[in-house]
């Protein structure tokens, strides 16, 4: 059978944990520089200084993790789960297969083996000090529920000719954050700004978003994100010109493309 259950994981608070004698003997092993090894080193025990309130500065002697946002962190981040990787990809006996982007992870296992593997993960990870998020972390049979990785939703379906294949779209929340993203770009408050800069702001959002999602089956999800966008914005036109006119008289979804510019997503496969 394939692998249709899944381990979705969550770790614990990855990038503040991650242990720092650990990882630098992980980076000794393909970096023989003593001066680089130093400096890495430095930059990761550098300590973190916070501003309150008030303007008082707090400094806090920085005792493990990378700091969220570094430009290396994320290289550092890999490199300390990359026998990860190798451990669950190559050395398994039960073949199962892992797809990780930095600490974001799931597993791919046969129906049974899931739970195991689960287990399996949390003591690798307890013996490199790290840890699961017991309460994010969850074995999932796919053919009965979706699961979400990556701002994606996967689950299972039957085709118009009843071939089950799996199914690939934006995930709700991924689309509630571009809407979020949309209304605070065409808030009442920004109608002091022309029609264009906005226009161009909101056709970069969408674009990039558009461009990352532009995978599996994402037409009906496009086709609402139009719809929202498009109605968002004809809200804001209205308010800046209070016109009493109708708003969709006056600014219909073919003048918003043509004559203002506003960018489409794809509502057909690419």
């Amino acid at each position: 059978m394939g692998k249709t259950e899944v381990v979705d994981a969550d770790l614990a608070q990855y990038f503040d944990t991650i242990p720092h004698r650990k990882l630098m003997r992980q980076v000794a092993r393909r970096v023989s520089d003593g001066m680089i090894l130093k400096l890495i080193k430095a930059w990761l025990r550098a300590p973190i200084v916070e501003t309150d309130e008030s303007g008082g500065q707090t400094i806090t002697a920085n005792t493990c993790g990378t700091p969220q946002g570094g430009v290396i962190s994320p290289l550092l981040a890999n490199i300390y789960l990359h026998p990860l990787d190798e451990s669950v990809n190559d050395r398994c006996r039960e073949k199962p297969r892992m797809i990780r982007y930095a600490d974001d992870l799931v597993i791919l296992c046969r129906p049974g083996e899931g739970r195991g593997m689960k287990q399996r993960l949390s003591r690798w990870l307890q013996s490199r000090g790290l840890a699961l998020n017991e309460t994010k972390t969850r074995v999932v049979r796919s053919c009965e529920s979706s699961f979400e990785f990556l701002g994606f939703t996967f689950r299972w379906q039957q085709s118009r000719k009843g071939t089950p294949y799996v199914h690939t779209e934006p995930s709700p929340a991924a689309e509630q954050e571009l809407r979020y993203r949309v209304r605070e770009l065409t808030r009442q408050k920004r109608t002091w700004k022309k029609a264009a800069a906005v226009i161009r702001e909101v056709n970069q959002v969408i674009r990039g978003w558009g461009n990352y999602f532009a995978l599996g089956h994402y037409q009906r999800s496009f086709r609402q994100m139009n719809h929202f966008i498009s109605h968002r914005l004809r809200q804001w036109l209205w308010r800046k010109h209070g016109n009493p006119s109708g708003k969709y008289q006056r600014w219909p979804d073919q003048k918003l493309t043509t004559a203002y510019g506003l960018y489409q997503l794809p509502s057909t496969y690419r």
